[in-house]
């Protein structure tokens, strides 16, 4: 069989001057024709791989100056200090901040992700760095026990308020109405204490 032929056949259209058209199949070209889908299939998928290595095999893109101090201001933000503890690396003088805030912009300037350079820090110093607990685990516990208490708070309250007005509702009878000669004894008092005045 000629190239020509096999042209035709995967075309779909005849070759000209060999007399083969689109709709005749040579009995040793249909095994040709039924691994072209799975020859397709495969060619795609080493395109992609490829791409998706070169992908990941390029740099990382530079980042402006602006970027660059904006994600190491970030990312120091969420860094206690070691010496001082009270305050963020991005806002302590002390040396040991000033080394941990180069360390981090030497990272990010390598294309560290946030995760991976808190990550290292974690590594190094513990999960007490960060200055806000990860939630997960222990950590969980400090994220949702200010929000239980002031639920509790709340339902300590409702149920205090309810109580009392129930306490209201069966409170001792009204004081009986006074008679006409205490009204008149009050009224009497009432007159002698503004003459005192």
């Amino acid at each position: 069989m000629s190239d020509a032929s096999l042209v035709a056949i995967r075309t779909g259209a005849g070759a000209a001057g060999t007399g083969v058209s689109g709709s005749v199949c040579p009995r040793g070209s249909a095994d040709l024709i039924r691994t072209r889908p799975a020859l397709t299939r495969l060619f795609l998928g080493l395109s992609l791989a490829a791409v998706l290595g070169l992908a990941a095999a390029a740099p990382a893109r530079a980042l402006s100056p602006e970027e660059l101090e904006r994600r190491v201001q970030a990312i120091t933000d969420d860094l206690r200090c070691p010496t001082c503890q009270a305050i963020s690396v991005k806002d302590s003088e002390a040396a040991f901040s000033v080394e941990i805030r180069d360390k981090v912009q030497r990272m990010v300037e390598e294309g560290q992700s946030d995760e991976d350079i808190k990550a290292y820090f974690v590594s190094r110093y513990g999960e007490w760095i960060l200055r806000s607990p990860k939630k997960a685990g222990f950590g969980l516990l400090v994220w949702i026990l200010p929000i239980a208490a002031i639920f509790a708070g709340g339902a300590l309250l409702v149920v205090s308020v309810m109580r009392r007005s129930r306490a209201k509702g069966v409170s001792a009878p009204p004081a009986p109405s006074l008679s006409a000669e205490q009204r008149e004894r009050v009224r009497a008092d009432l007159k002698r204490f503004e003459e005192d005045e």
